[in-house]
């Protein structure tokens, strides 16, 4: 009986030794899954990894000084101008003699210069005044002529016109800080603002009671030349010029901003 007891015993250890290491060493359906799915981690983290670079930081957006909120609209950029216009008297020309509501014949540095033309009766739109002559000049501070009827003419240069005439303002227009602005010109009849030669605001033609019109524009800072032309037929007389820079109230337009 012992004789036969311990062969069947080694037989049976060496039948479950040999099991064990088929099993280990064995391929096909008998091979273990775990390597493949840790190979496959690291190509899905490397897919996975640039769209957390695109994603914004928190916290609230910037916005630049004097800039409208997206979506407003700036309007064009004039480009400062190296053109001397600081109002002074011209040598020979025809000064105004007295006070009038368009200006007088004193030089105001910080003010506007205007030029003074003749116009046909049948105009209906300022006239091209570059290419025109000036009858006389004179000098205000600021253009706030509120609607009212024109009667005193232009002493000095010819007190009897009150109509049928056009005025052409210059002045420097210096800006110290880079912003976005509105302008509103009131006028009758017609009046046009434009800013380094670039139209801001068209308000041209003849009228029977005072229109307004407004412009957006983006001023650099810089010195800028700012022109205002005016025409008057008959009846009664308006010209205001109204600025407002981004985020602050309308005022009464200096030319210095």
């Amino acid at each position: 009986m012992r004789n036969v007891f311990f062969p069947l015993a080694f037989i049976s250890c060496s039948t479950l030794v040999a099991c064990s290491f088929q099993m280990r060493a064995g391929t096909g359906a008998n091979e273990p899954t775990t390597p493949q799915t840790a190979t496959s981690t690291p190509a899905t983290a490397a897919t996975t990894a640039p769209a957390a670079t695109t994603a914004k930081p928190s916290g609230p957006a910037v916005r630049r000084l004097g800039k409208r909120t997206a979506g407003q609209p700036t309007g064009p950029t004039p480009t400062p101008s190296s053109t001397s216009t600081t109002p002074t008297v011209p040598t020979g020309g025809h000064v105004v003699s007295g006070a009038t509501i368009f200006g007088s014949g004193t030089v105001d540095a910080t003010g506007f210069k205007g030029n003074i033309y003749w116009v046909d009766s049948g105009a209906t739109k300022v006239p091209a005044l570059g290419s025109m002559t000036p009858a006389g000049y004179l000098f205000t501070k600021e253009l706030n002529i509120t609607p009212q009827a024109f009667s005193t003419g232009f002493p000095g240069v010819d007190a009897a016109r009150k109509e049928n005439f056009a005025i052409r303002y210059e002045a420097p227009l210096v800006v110290t800080e880079a912003a976005d602005y509105d302008f509103r010109l009131v006028a009758e009849d017609g009046a046009i603002l434009q800013i380094d030669g670039m139209t801001i605001v068209d308000n041209d033609g003849v009228k029977t009671a005072p229109g307004e019109k407004t412009g957006p524009v983006h001023l650099v800072a810089g010195t800028h030349v700012i022109t205002v032309d005016y025409l008057q037929t008959t009846g009664n007389v308006a010209l205001q010029l109204f600025c407002t820079k981004a985020n602050d109230t309308e005022k009464v337009c200096p030319t210095r901003l």
